[in-house]
């Protein structure tokens, strides 16, 4: 005997995959209308405190953030760092899981958030 899913359970289940998958998409917010060549999926995307750099080695060219679970807090930064890579950043500073910019939203809800920067000086940075 095969059981009938009911419709409501259909949407239910619908929903619920939606918002498992949907909670660890990244949101950036671009600072400008310049498209830049994403960068290969092998391209490292480092993160950096601003004191750690020179403020005439980049430019911040935009903000990005995802929320999710806090047992997903590494598969949060790797979708964060994916995404910086799409829209062709070299790093991420001041990222930040904390009482400023991230944090805690809810009990089981967390926000990651940083800057994405690109350099515009042909220099390693360790």
């Amino acid at each position: 005997m095969n059981p009938v899913i009911q419709p409501n359970t259909r949407i239910f289940l619908l929903i619920s995959i939606i918002a498992l998958y949907g909670c660890i998409t990244p949101n950036y917010i671009p600072y400008d209308n310049s498209s830049r060549e994403r960068k290969d999926e092998n391209f490292e995307v480092k993160v950096y405190n601003q004191e750690q750099l020179n403020i005439n080695d980049y430019d911040i060219i935009g903000e990005i953030s995802v929320e999710g679970c806090s047992c997903e807090l590494e598969k949060m930064l790797k979708e964060i760092k994916d995404k910086v890579r799409q829209e062709g950043g070299d790093a991420i500073i001041d990222l930040s899981l904390g009482d400023r910019a991230g944090g805690r939203i809810s009990t089981d809800i967390y926000l990651i958030s940083g800057k994405v920067v690109v350099f515009v000086k042909n220099k390693v940075v360790q």
